[in-house]
């Protein structure tokens, strides 16, 4: 019996040495860290002039030589850079091959309003050539004529370009009677 004794003596001392080395292992340093509340949202491509919703002209009984001359200015307000292109948004007419167009970018007072050009400062000179011209080439974004404000590379929250366009007609005999209407698009697209 004593034998028993000391067998299960001992395997007592084994199993609360086993208890208690299982129970310090189970303790270890612990140490974690979280980045909540993460989110996502897209940029913004925003482009606005000040015409609200005007024609810059509705001009009749042009004579020979005559010049139109009108302002607009575009102003970007989305939070991505971007390029902006001007081209035409219509077929061509008749009246197209007479008149001479040429467009230029600059600056003039805040408070001039439009189709007015008061004031205006040029940068330069965009596009000039014939109104037929334009309209069959600048038909697009990819195709239209690019300006940036100043020396820009691109156009940024709260840039803003005068564009000046003066229409002359020519001194063809051929043009009288004839007409044309011309859309103008300025679109902006993220770099």
């Amino acid at each position: 019996m004593r034998a028993v004794r000391k067998i299960l003596g001992g395997l007592l001392v084994v199993g609360l040495t086993a208890a208690i080395s299982g129970a310090a292992t189970s303790a270890a340093f612990s140490s974690s860290s979280a980045n909540a509340g993460n989110s996502y949202a897209a940029g913004t491509v925003r482009l606005t002039d000040d015409d609200a919703a005007a024609a810059m002209w509705g001009v009749t009984g042009l004579l020979p030589s005559a010049t139109v001359v009108r302002c607009i200015r575009v102003t970007y307000s989305g939070t991505l850079a971007a390029i902006v292109r001007i081209y035409a948004t219509s077929v061509a007419d008749p009246l197209d091959q007479y008149l001479t167009l040429a467009i230029e970018k600059g600056t003039m007072p805040s408070a001039t309003a439009f189709p007015n050009c008061t004031g205006f400062s040029t940068e330069a000179t965009i596009y000039a050539g014939s109104l037929q011209t334009f309209r069959n080439t600048q038909t697009s974004f990819g195709t239209g004529a690019t300006a940036f404000p100043g020396t820009q590379t691109q156009w940024n929250n709260g840039d803003a370009l005068v564009y000046r366009l003066t229409v002359t007609v020519g001194s063809s005999t051929a043009s009288q009677g004839l007409t044309s209407n011309e859309g103008f698009t300025w679109e902006a697209r993220n770099q």
